[in-house]
């Protein structure tokens, strides 16, 4: 099996691609995730030309025009550079490899693209062979050999563009080789190890709540931890209690975030911010429960990846056509689920907003978000009750729908006018506002 042609992926897309658009406008989104072929820009080695294709200026083009912000990842080594497309590029190439970054770089700086953040491969981690069949990394066991591309890369980027903001690939880091999974979770110790952490300036991990249990664990109030049954987290070895110790707490993902961003400073001294370019939920057809599930968890997971202070966050994917996990927000058909009209009244909700804190309720789990002006907005759900000093509340659900509770009417959980408004919460995340 072959990656995808550029010329199969534009049949595939053409059509849908005019509603994808419209879909990407209404969504509200602030940023898009593109991908950068470099198989298909530079097919032969030099000195053959570019193709720049139908693909790269074109569609790029439109999904800029839609007023989104752009994150351009950098995948697909070609042949004469790799020994498969998602391979370490080999090390008597890397000139050229730089030299192609350069030119993609001041080529898609500029109108109409407008692209200043590159990102380096996708889930690098990866350690199966094929894995660029299903789009994931191969550089899983060769972590020095990612951190040499990373330097050539990050070199040639700055040059282009000195304002440019490099993301290191996006690492899965998750569903371990030890579980009979394809990721290996110490490539991003072994590139700090190799000097990567100096050559980009944006770390960069995926989340999926399959996989909350894996996080959650290391909460220093999980029952592993409690009973003895995990040390706490250290340096080198995870599991062993022998290297330097650090800290992660939380749920979903703020476990993950602050496992990952806790281990990267206590091992390797690095500060700098986490973005996460791939979060998502399935939410299966023809399943009421899933696609429900799915909506909820679009506003959940934002919400907490905020709170953990993840500075950018993009869902995976708008739409995922003939993937079996069904994350996209959209159909097949490219219909909307639940999922999407939540994402939509999230953007919506939270555009102008960032985290304040969190809330300390039995039964709940809240967030506060505030302008710079100090105005709140609570994004919450769970089963205990939520007061506010107020004569009235606007709320609105996950669909948008907007409401307003007044002190001592309908919705009032206290039943009282005593200038106090109580909610009620459910498992349905709502935003209150005073």
């Amino acid at each position: 099996m072959q990656p995808m042609s550029e010329a199969g992926w534009l049949a595939t897309m053409e059509e849908a691609f005019p509603t994808l658009l419209e879909a990407l406008k209404e969504s509200g989104a602030g940023w898009a995730r593109v991908r950068v072929s470099w198989r298909w820009i530079q097919p032969d080695p030099p000195p053959a030309p570019y193709v720049w294709g139908p693909y790269h200026d074109e569609k790029l083009r439109l999904v800029a025009e839609t007023g989104v912000r752009l994150i351009a990842t950098v995948a697909d080594a070609p042949s004469w550079a790799a020994e498969s497309p998602c391979a370490p590029v080999y090390q008597d190439r890397l000139d050229e490899f730089a030299q192609f970054v350069t030119d993609l770089v001041n080529r898609y700086k500029e109108p109409p693209w407008n692209i200043h953040h590159w990102e380096l491969f996708n889930e690098p981690d990866g350690t199966w062979p094929n894995g660029w069949a299903g789009g994931l990394g191969c550089m899983g066991y060769y972590g020095n050999r990612y951190a040499d591309m990373l330097a050539a890369a990050y070199l040639a980027i700055k040059a282009a563009d000195p304002d440019a903001t490099v993301l290191m690939g996006g690492v899965a880091h998750d569903w371990f080789v030890e579980y009979d999974g394809p990721f290996y979770r110490y490539f991003p110790d072994e590139v700090m190890e190799s000097g990567g952490g100096s050559y980009f300036d944006v770390l960069n991990f995926h989340y999926f709540p399959d996989w909350h249990a894996e996080w959650e664990r290391w909460d220093p109030k999980s029952p592993d931890r409690r009973y003895g049954w995990l040390p706490v987290p250290t340096c080198g070895n995870l599991f062993d209690g022998q290297g330097t110790a650090y800290e992660a707490w939380g749920v979903d993902l703020i476990a993950k975030t602050t496992h990952f961003r806790n281990r990267m400073r206590a091992c390797f001294e690095l500060n700098k911010p986490v973005w996460v370019t791939e979060l998502a939920e399935h939410g299966y057809p023809n399943n009421p429960t899933s696609l429900a599930q799915q909506a909820r968890y679009v506003i959940q997971g934002y919400a907490r990846g905020l709170a953990a202070g993840v500075e950018n966050i993009t869902w995976y994917a708008l739409v995922t056509p003939n993937d079996s996990y069904h994350q996209g927000l959209l159909f097949d058909d490219l219909t909307p689920k639940p999922a999407f009209y939540a994402y939509k009244t999230m953007t919506a909700e939270l555009r102008g907003y960032a985290y304040a804190r969190t809330l300390n309720v039995p039964n709940v789990e809240g967030y506060v978000f505030a302008t710079p002006c100090g105005r709140e907005k609570t994004v919450a759900w769970g089963s205990g009750r939520l007061t506010f000093p107020a004569g009235r509340l606007r709320v609105v659900d996950r669909w948008g729908n907007e409401t307003f509770i007044v002190d001592g009417g309908a919705g009032d959980a206290d039943g009282t006018q005593n200038g106090i408004v109580t909610l009620q919460l459910s498992a349905e995340p709502i935003f209150v506002q005073q």
